[in-house]
């Protein structure tokens, strides 16, 4: 059971002031903060209806819901309560007295509420981020298959973002990852930290209000917070020489920071070294708890594209997420923080998260034709928008017509959404020009190859005069400058035009949004 969440409390007396006992059902509440949960941050303030962030995304959040933020915090504090009246009433376990003991500091703040005005939240660093729910989550490819490709879904119903997620509208979901709990607790263990240890995150959650203090256990701080398994800089190592005691190892570490010695830190990024690597290596390290915040950037939001339309399924917000993973040098298969982390999500878990902009935005004209090139998880946006036009039909609209250009490997393992797309085809709604690189023996069958099957038609609607199309294109980056090759050779046959014209042709579609790429 994992837990995201924050307290909050104004008062600045001391427990011993209040000379009181702890409660009876304190010790259920140790074992909550103490390692159980994932997600507890504390802070002291006035009350969380007051609570001013003060972070420039929260600013943001402001902006975009068009008050001074009490929206957004409003809905972030009720999500809150939500989340703990339903890990409380499944958590069971109760801490022994050692575990009370050492967590009676922030115990006490939990213990004693009213006094402390304490408060749990959810990333006090994330103005607008929001504590979701886990609704549904299942794979898209086969178990034994080398690529792991899940459909995930949160709930969104009556937070701040519950209109801001529709995937047709130019909206995508920023997702905070958690770091694996095991790989935290053997790096407590080797550098000797106690992970119920109480510590601040101002310099992280910086808050405004005079008395306010952000505290968090040593655990929650590795867990949610720094980026322990990202890969570091030179810059790092720099930062992490005056903290060895032995000579030998500062010089080592030192060393690596040269240009004399780039290739052996070049290897090493190779290798995929992390910041716990790092650190674990050399023994002599001796690095004050409240110091590595200033040596461990916080982990950043990982974007991904909402293949769900939230006017076709109101309070859901759906991704099509596959699970990055690469071989470093020497054999050893590495994997993505954030992609990990929802491939291990089911029904019923959490994570925070906020809307985001993207420029995958369905045309404001209904009726116009819309060309979709979707590469692998690339196909995400489109799902989103033909569940738009789905549903604008259904409201009596009259819809153009879609054609979608998808790419991979192989049709029975790789094909999304498979009998979603073929109803939608059946119905009329959806032309599928699908290409499969494996499928064929001796013949790879690109995207580019599909799209050049339809010239006619992208020339009518891309090139002609007087067209009113649009072309998406999303997903890997290597295919971009095929498909822009296989366009400008269209504009060039069937237009009869040069190769300056076609080009020109292709620039004013751009300036127009009607050429629109998104690509990584």
């Amino acid at each position: 059971l994992k837990s995201w969440l924050l307290v909050a409390s104004s008062s600045q007396r001391t427990m011993g002031s209040l000379g009181k006992q702890l409660p009876d059902w304190a010790p259920k509440v140790a074992a909550l903060t103490g390692g159980a949960i994932g997600l507890l941050v504390l802070t002291k303030c006035v009350k969380v209806s007051d609570l001013n962030i003060g972070s420039d995304r929260a600013r943001l959040a402001a902006d975009e819901h068009g008050d001074d933020g009490a929206g957004v915090k409003k809905a972030q504090a009720l999500a809150v309560e939500k989340y703990i009246g339903e890990v409380s009433a499944k958590f069971d376990a109760k801490a022994g007295a050692s575990t009370l003991e050492k967590n009676g500091e922030l115990g006490k703040y939990i213990a004693f509420k009213q006094e402390y005005q304490t408060k749990f939240m959810a990333r006090p660093d994330v103005g607008e981020g929001q504590l979701l729910k886990v609704t549904d989550w299942y794979r898209l490819t086969p178990a034994d298959y080398d690529r792991t490709t899940f459909h995930i879904e949160v709930d969104v119903k009556g937070t701040s973002i519950e209109n801001l997620v529709n995937g047709a509208d130019g909206k995508a979901l920023s997702v905070y990852a958690i770091n694996d709990a095991k790989g935290v607790q053997l790096f407590l263990q080797k550098m000797g930290l106690d992970p119920l240890e109480v510590v601040s995150v101002e310099e992280i959650a910086p808050q405004d209000e005079d008395g306010a203090v952000v505290l968090t256990t040593v655990e929650k701080l590795f867990t949610q917070y720094l980026d322990l398994f990202g890969k570091p800089t030179r810059e790092f190592l720099k930062k992490l020489v005056p903290f060895a005691k032995d000579i030998i190892e500062k010089v080592k570490i030192a060393e690596l920071t040269l240009e004399r010695k780039t290739e052996e830190f070049q290897d090493r990024q190779a290798k995929a070294y992390t910041y716990a690597d790092y650190i674990t290596e050399f023994p002599s390290l001796h690095i004050p708890v409240d110091k590595y915040v200033e040596l461990i950037p916080t982990i950043k939001q990982r974007v991904y594209s909402i293949c769900s339309s939230s006017d076709y399924r109101p309070g859901k917000c759906q991704l099509l997420v596959v699970r990055e993973d690469w071989e470093a040098k020497g054999g050893e298969t590495k994997y993505g923080l954030c992609s990990s982390f929802l491939t291990f999500c089911r029904p019923g878990g959490f994570m925070i998260g906020h809307s985001t902009h993207s420029v995958m935005k369905i045309p404001e004209d209904s009726m116009a034709h819309i060309f979709m090139a979707g590469l692998g998880t690339g196909l995400a946006p489109f799902r989103a928008f033909v569940e738009q036009r789905k549903y604008q039909k259904s409201k009596g609209t009259k819809v153009g017509p879609m054609t979608l250009f998808f790419g991979g490997r192989y049709s029975k393992t790789e094909y999304y959404y498979r009998d979603e797309f073929e109803a939608y085809e059946q119905e009329g709604l959806l032309k599928c020009c699908n290409a499969w690189s494996r499928d064929t023996p001796g013949k790879k069958v690109y995207v580019q190859h599909k799209i050049k099957e339809e010239e006619d038609a992208i020339w009518e609607q891309l090139g002609k005069p007087g067209s009113k199309g649009y072309f998406f294109l999303c997903g890997s980056k290597q295919p971009e400058k095929d498909v822009y090759k296989t366009l400008l050779g269209i504009m060039q046959s069937k237009g009869n035009m040069s190769e300056a014209q076609a080009q020109r042709q292709m620039q004013e579609l751009q300036e127009a949004g009607r050429y629109v790429t998104e690509v990584y």
